[in-house]
């Protein structure tokens, strides 16, 4: 049986990619991956479904990122390499030609079910915190010197899964990895002040509105925020990172599941939803066609806004009574 370092050594040409929309932990995996390559002789060139957000642009200072354009053939490549999802239908078109190409696809990823997707090699672990980890442990197996890009982007990929070490998933191993990449060069600051503090000035404009838009359900257990199409719009024109929503809701006391909900220019709605304690955010998800983790997993939904609304207050409902029903 093919294993992922085995696909690695053999393979000069290797195209790396991920979902769309790439998140921190997708590009720090990809960067970090880049490089690993690099230090193997091999040729690897990093294409995603989507251009790079502002927010990630410092990493090119050291590390070239494209994107497929749909009337530009991709580079030559001999493999690819999924990350941080496991399923070629999260990369939109991108995903349909590397499907036609007839390469050989590997996964790297930490989601639930990801050994069950289209990868025909995977390097898995439903455990570890970020894909960034699985690929710092690709350093370690292939014997490669961690170079100080590699380092960052392993950096960015830990901190965007462990919400900068305030999540559970914050474990022994994020710190020790984290040691050895300060270690190694990386600029904590220079991470932090750009993905945060370079924000267009419509952003607190939008975050106050989203705020706003937040209702209770569930007695108070769920903060649910809908954000319509034309406030996505606007949030795309300022290049606006949704997912600084979330945090402020889970602040609030008694809310134990957060739910962000974007209506998408194509119709369908994004729900994004996180878990403070107990409940299993990935089961629920899970039931609309989605995944991810038990405390962090979205899914689309191709329903209209208000509709999208009722179903997840309708199943977190459901998840919350079977908690009580399971302790009583």
């Amino acid at each position: 049986m093919t294993t992922l370092p085995d696909l690695l050594r053999r393979t000069e040409r290797i195209l790396l990619t991920g979902h769309e929309n790439p998140d921190g932990d997708c590009l720090g995996a990809e960067v970090a991956l880049f490089h690993l390559l690099r230090g193997l002789g091999k040729q690897p060139v990093i294409v995603n479904p989507d251009p790079l957000g502002r927010a990630y642009d410092f990493l090119c200072r050291h590390t070239p990122i494209g994107h497929a354009r749909p009337d530009a053939p991709l580079p030559p490549f001999d493999a690819a390499v999924l990350l941080d999802c496991a399923h070629l239908a999260r990369l939109g078109a991108l995903g349909d030609r590397l499907r036609q190409s007839g390469k050989p696809i590997a996964v790297i990823d930490h989601h639930v079910g990801s050994d069950q997707g289209d990868g025909a090699v995977h390097f898995v672990d439903v455990k570890a915190a970020a894909t960034g980890a699985l690929v710092y442990r690709l350093f370690r197996l292939l014997e490669v010197p961690l170079a100080a890009a590699a380092a960052e982007g392993v950096f960015l990929s830990l901190v965007a899964d462990t919400g900068w070490f305030r999540y559970s998933n914050a474990d022994a191993e994020v710190f020790a990895i984290t040691s050895e990449l300060v270690a190694a060069g990386v600029d904590v600051s220079l991470v932090f002040d750009s993905l945060y503090r370079r924000n267009h000035p419509d952003s607190v404009v939008l975050l106050a509105e989203a705020l706003q838009r937040t209702r209770l359900r569930c007695g108070g257990r769920l903060a649910l925020a809908a954000l319509d199409r034309a406030w996505m719009e606007r949030a795309a024109n300022a290049d606006f990172d949704t997912d600084a929503v979330l945090d402020p809701l889970r602040s609030i006391a008694g809310v134990e599941v957060t739910a962000l909900l974007k209506e998408r220019f194509d119709g369908t709605v994004k729900a994004s939803l996180r878990s403070r304690r107990d409940v299993d955010v990935q089961a629920i998800t899970a039931g609309f066609g989605g995944g991810g983790h038990q405390k962090a997993a979205g899914a689309t939904l191709r329903l209209p806004l208000a509709a999208a609304e009722a179903a997840i207050e309708a199943a977190v409902q459901q998840a919350l009574a079977g908690l009580e029903a399971r302790s009583s």
